[in-house]
């Protein structure tokens, strides 16, 4: 991670709009929102451009600046810091379910993305998921406070002429005994209180889980996951 200098550069860039696209600036203006010299913004946005954080044209009236996908994950981490920083010790968050019948699509999806699954959140699926009906009001309440945590993206993509949008991952404990992930697709045909369940496992198989079976969800801040 590099220093905070930079971190408040990218910061700034950010907020006016260069994670989402390029953007008109000048090193006086960059300058001015940081409150340094014309110089010391010339020297950050050269160290950003070299260190492959941003991209970069020069233009006639200044340059074009635009985040990286690497300049995005170093703010990211910031993010994560904060979050941690911000969050009580005792503040875990606890989801309770039943499991229930799929729709028979899971394994489908799971295939799909396994790759990129496997590239964002360090495991091979299984090919499947674990459904899971959420119990009661403190339940969703909960799923409310994991929402407003930082996620783990599965970048979406397109497959003969089909379009496979971003998958927002949550890691988990199943029944404290287990590693698993929650997905929430941008698209999905389940009602709102069945989560999805990923995991490297047969969930099912290894905590003898049948439909009805009472399971707990509990989950892993980022700052914890091994």
């Amino acid at each position: 991670m590099n220093a905070p200098d930079i971190w408040f550069t990218l910061f700034a860039l950010a907020k006016k709009g260069a994670i989402h696209r390029g953007i008109n600036l000048t090193t006086r203006e960059l300058g001015e929102t940081l409150n340094v010299s014309q110089q010391t913004a010339s020297r950050r946005i050269l160290f950003c451009f070299e260190q492959g954080l941003v991209s970069r044209s020069h233009t006639a009236n200044g340059m074009v600046i635009h985040l990286t996908e690497k300049g995005r994950k170093e703010l990211v981490q910031v993010s994560h810091g904060l979050e941690i920083a911000f969050a009580p010790l005792e503040d875990e968050i606890i989801i309770e379910g039943q499991v229930v019948e799929g729709l028979g699509e899971g394994a489908y999806y799971v295939d799909m993305y396994a790759s990129r699954i496997q590239e964002s959140l360090g495991f091979v699926p299984y090919s499947g998921t674990l459904n899971v009906r959420v119990a009661d009001e403190n339940s969703n309440k909960a799923i409310s406070r994991m929402k407003q945590t930082t996620p783990l993206i599965v970048k979406g993509f397109s497959h003969e002429s089909r379009t496979f949008g971003d998958v927002i991952c949550y890691r988990i404990k199943v029944n404290q005994a287990v590693e698993g992930v929650i997905v929430i697709a941008q698209r999905t045909h389940h009602s709102q209180n069945i989560l999805e369940v990923i995991s490297p496992i047969n969930l099912r198989k290894k905590l003898r889980l049948s439909r009805g079976d009472n399971v707990t969800l509990t989950v892993v801040p980022l700052h914890l996951v091994t």
